[in-house]
């Protein structure tokens, strides 16, 4: 177990010392951790988790007996330099999340210095609550929460088939008639899971039951929930066919969440009891505090001096390192942000004109309010739009905590992707990026789905490279793969201030349906509308900026020296003024991420011309040259503009 504890002269460390140092070194990431957390339903109940480890944290304390010895420095050490390591990183990073891992692994680490195994285990229970809290890294949690989705729609429809009720399965949709349901909206589960497994960690622990005893109870706690959900989406849906009884929205359907919160709470007391009594797997310790028992202080004995006095003093360091880049990460977030998220709470008004080039509004938009997994409140403004027998559907939908991939809920309402693929900002799409999605559903329905998102600073993020969630192959880093993920959260995590996605977010969407799909021409014709649409719902709300900036002045400059090898002599022109421009070309990918699709285009239709027809090669060069500068002066002084407001 190791040595005792020593007595000696100096500053003890007393339990009030100990926690101003560990608010210093962990405070700032931890409060932006919560603040985070509570953003999302999911995790709403980590105040009661909180009160349940503190509670299990005290009594454990009073009961560990005395006196205890440290831990052995073979692990002390160790886990020692993890936790610290992981919070220089979470903290110069800018990493809530970390930051809340290493606090998590050093009430471990300190458990184990200070009383070795006997402490360790003691407040072992409190420790294992707090990680129901802790989400798991790279949003498995979202991808978790979509296989209840799909495990409750395909249950719903299989028992309501058994139930001879005639329904249309849809992805995540079950549709009786007249009546469409979303599981995502009825309930998928996620909610009730996380917090019954938090609960069920919590009572386990309280009755002292051992892991083994806690792994059952926990696998028939999510069974419960599980199969309490499936009973739910069913049960409504039975009502709701045969008695026109509405369960699932309204007072009703918050009422039927309260009375299963009861049933799941009163059956993790019912198994833990049945458990009890049918097998030997736990061992029920009943523990009576003797009055004359040793009650020294934990810390007594702990003193300023050697590795104590070199950890306090690396906390006040890392604290100090967190409070700069805290400062910094939202500092630099409020003076960017150009999006009033108190104002974008569902009650905005947004005006759509009654026509647009022919498109015809045929419905008046209502706010449709929300509550998803793992996203923020979200709100729907929806308008739908009509010409030469076409019907499309506009809509706003905001915010998002962290980039959404659309796609996800569209798999989930029973469409098939066929293709998608990013359409890279250029001038004949306005400056904005946009990902167009090729879609198909049963009964020969093809759709087209345009999409463009921008986050709270006026950026538009479907444009690829940079800290956008998007790879420079237009491929959706954050709901990738594993190492989509990976790569996509280390490249962002250097400034975390550049990692686009990071913020609110806010997605213009138009949804063309047809049964075939749309011509080409239709095609054309439904996307200029969008790009229409988008600009006009934008500027209502946000000052929007294009994705390309302006050409670097070494491309203005090596571009003008292709005009100068034009004018100074015609039969070397060509050779001359296809070097400047490439030239040209290198410099400002040299100079900036992205510069205007505008200038690009130029310069190659002027080495097209130079080629293809040297007798008109001053002329043509010459125009198109001047065009893609005057189109940069342009952006030059649109931003020049903003940044003098």
């Amino acid at each position: 177990m190791g040595s005792s504890h020593h007595k000696h002269s100096g500053n003890p460390l007393t339990p009030v010392i100990a926690g101003v140092f560990l608010t210093i070194g962990f405070g700032p990431l931890l409060a932006a951790f919560f603040f985070n957390l509570w953003k999302f339903d999911t995790y709403q109940f980590f105040p009661m988790a909180l009160a349940g480890a503190g509670l299990l944290f005290w009594r454990s304390l009073n009961e560990v007996e005395r006196p205890l010895g440290y831990g052995s420095g073979w692990l002390t050490f160790p886990l020692s330099l993890l936790f610290l390591t992981m919070l220089a990183t979470a903290a110069a990073m800018w990493s809530p999340w970390l930051g809340a891992a290493a606090f998590f692994l050093s009430l471990a680490t300190g458990a184990w210095w200070l009383g070795g195994w006997p402490l360790w285990k003691a407040v072992f229970p409190a420790w294992l609550l707090l990680l129901t809290i802790l989400p798991p890294p790279l949003k498995f949690d979202a991808r978790f929460a979509l296989l209840l989705q799909e495990w409750a729609t395909t249950g719903s429809s299989r028992v309501l088939g058994i139930l001879g009720i005639p329904h249309f399965l849809t992805g995540l949709i079950i549709e009786i008639p007249g009546q469409r349901l979303l599981v995502e909206e009825a309930c998928s589960g996620i909610n009730s899971v996380l917090f019954m497994t938090s609960a069920c960690v919590f009572y386990a622990m309280w009755q002292r039951r051992s892991l083994l005893f806690l792994g059952v109870l926990y696998t028939s706690t999510i069974c419960c929930v599980l199969f309490g959900n499936l009973g739910r989406i069913t049960s409504g849906a039975w009502l709701l066919f045969y008695y026109q009884i509405d369960l699932f929205h309204g007072w009703k359907h918050e009422a039927l969440g309260l009375v299963l919160t009861g049933v799941y709470l009163g059956s993790i007391v019912a198994m833990d009891a049945l458990l009890a009594a049918l097998t030997t797997i736990h061992k029920h310790r009943h523990h009576s505090l003797d009055p004359n028992a040793d009650k020294t202080p934990i810390l007594d004995g702990v003193f300023f001096e050697g590795s104590v006095k070199f950890i306090a003093v690396l906390l006040v360091l890392l604290g100090g390192v967190q409070f700069l880049r805290g400062w910094q990460f939202y500092s630099g977030r409020d003076a960017a942000q150009i999006v009033n998220p108190d104002w974008m709470d569902g009650s905005a008004k947004f005006s759509m004109a009654q026509e647009f080039d022919g498109w015809r509004l045929v419905s008046e938009p209502k706010p449709v309010p929300k509550r998803a997994a793992f996203e923020d409140g979200v709100y729907s403004h929806i308008w739908k739009y009509a010409k030469g027998g076409m019907i499309v559907t506009v809509s706003l939908d905001y915010p998002f905590f962290h980039y959404h991939d659309v796609t996800v809920c569209y798999r989930g309402a029973g469409w098939q992707i066929r293709d998608k693929k990013i359409e890279r900002a250029s001038t004949t799409n306005g400056l904005v990026p946009c990902m167009l999605v090729a879609m198909e559903k049963e009964g020969g329905i093809n759709a087209d789905l345009f999409v463009s998102t921008i986050n709270e600073t006026g950026v538009w993020l479907e444009e690829p490279g940079g800290g956008s969630p998007f790879g420079e192959k237009g491929v959706p880093l954050a709901e990738g793969s594993l190492f989509e993920r990976l790569s996509h959260r280390f490249r962002q995590l250097p400034n975390s201030t550049d990692a686009l996605d990071q913020g609110m977010n806010y997605r213009i969407q138009l949804l063309a349906a047809a049964r075939g799909g749309l011509s080409l021409a239709q095609r054309r014709d439904v996307q200029k509308f969008f790009e229409t649409a988008r600009m006009h719902l934008a500027g209502q709300f946000v000052d929007v900026r294009p994705v390309a900036a302006s050409t670097p002045d070494a491309t203005r400059q090596a571009v003008q020296e292709a005009i100068n090898s034009i004018q100074q002599g015609v039969e070397n022109a060509p050779d001359a003024t296809e070097r400047a421009i490439q030239q040209a070309i290198k410099a400002a990918e040299d100079g900036s991420e992205s510069f205007p699709s505008a200038t690009d285009k130029a310069v190659q239709q002027a080495i097209r011309a130079l080629k293809e027809s040297p007798v008109e090669t001053v002329d043509a060069t010459k125009r198109v040259i001047l065009e893609a500068i005057k189109d940069a002066e342009v952006q030059d002084k649109s931003n020049q503009s903003r940044s003098d407001l």
